[in-house]
Parts: structure tokens; sequence; C-alpha cells
């Protein structure tokens, strides 16, 4: 089992050898950094709606903004010539 907060701390310490690599060499980029940087904005992104989803747990089968529950499907409006459309890319 590898924890989440693991995951972030080693996320950290490679970013911050890569930044080191990087002032030693600043003629060669480092896609990495980027790349490493995006994955801990998910993680952090992941936290928030995992305890935002534990704090409100009808945020599953109720909107947040009753402005847009309207959107959600009705009972019997599944269209199978859509979803098959849908499924090939039409």
């Amino acid at each position: 089992h590898i924890s989440l907060r693991h995951v972030i701390v080693a996320t950290k310490r490679k970013q911050e050898e890569l930044r080191a690599a990087k002032k030693n060499t600043p003629s060669t980029p480092s896609p990495w950094l980027r790349s490493l940087a995006s994955f801990q904005s998910r993680m952090h992104w992941r936290s928030h709606f995992i305890q935002k989803l534990e704090s409100q747990p009808s945020l599953e089968k109720q909107d947040q903004c009753l402005a847009f529950s309207h959107l959600r499907r009705q009972p019997n409006d599944f269209n199978e010539k859509y979803f098959e459309a849908w499924c090939q890319g039409r």
C-alpha cells in the first residue's frame, strides 16, 4: 500500500532533483518538471473532490448548483440510436 502522502513527497523530491540538475545544465530542458507539476496538481484536485464528496455525499446524486438540475437524465430518456452513434464516433 502506497499512501498519497508518500507519492506527493516523492514527487516533490524528484522535482527538486530535476531543478538542481537544470541549474547545472541550463541548456537541457526537462519536460518532466511540467509533467510532475501537472501530476501534483491532479493529486491536489483529487484530494479536494474526495473531501468534497465526503462532506457532501448528496453531490453524487444532486447538483451543487440547482440551476443545472434540468440537465440531469430523466427516467426513460435513454436514446439507443444516439448512444450507438456516439460509440461509433458519428
